[in-house]
């Protein structure tokens, strides 16, 4: 039963990062606009984006697959940080009606490193003392 568990939630935690990066590759041109309006010093370069897009998918692929779950999951994790930083500062919204959606993806995304990051933490092998 933990097996089946372990192998739903990973699958779950992983739909949104190859749906995204997929997404990202397919629309790169407005990922980069974005990006660069988050963090003026990056190149609006939508290779870039691809890039970054490709990363998101492949991780998200490997740790549904549960090839290297923990490497996964770390990148997973750092992809998270950036798009939750880059995709939804409520922090800049000045309209109370705009804020709410960005709180409450920023909320999800929160939540996602939280998951992300305790399947690493569980997926660590028993110590031996």
């Amino acid at each position: 039963m933990r097996l089946l568990i372990r192998i739903a939630s990973r699958w779950l935690l992983a739909g949104i990062f190859v749906y995204s990066g997929y997404t990202m590759i397919e629309n790169a041109e407005g990922y980069a606009k974005r990006a660069v309006k988050a963090i003026p010093m990056l190149p609006e370069e939508p290779m870039i984006a691809k890039g970054y897009g490709a990363t998101m998918a492949v991780a998200g692929g490997t740790f549904a697959l549960g090839i290297l779950p923990r490497l996964s999951a770390r990148i997973l994790a750092l992809t998270v940080i950036i798009n939750t930083y880059i995709g939804h500062p409520f922090w800049e919204t000045e309209k109370p009606e705009d804020r709410r959606p960005q709180v409450i993806h920023f909320l999800k995304n929160a939540g996602v490193l939280g998951g992300l990051l305790l399947y690493r933490q569980a997926a660590r092998p028993p110590q031996t003392d």
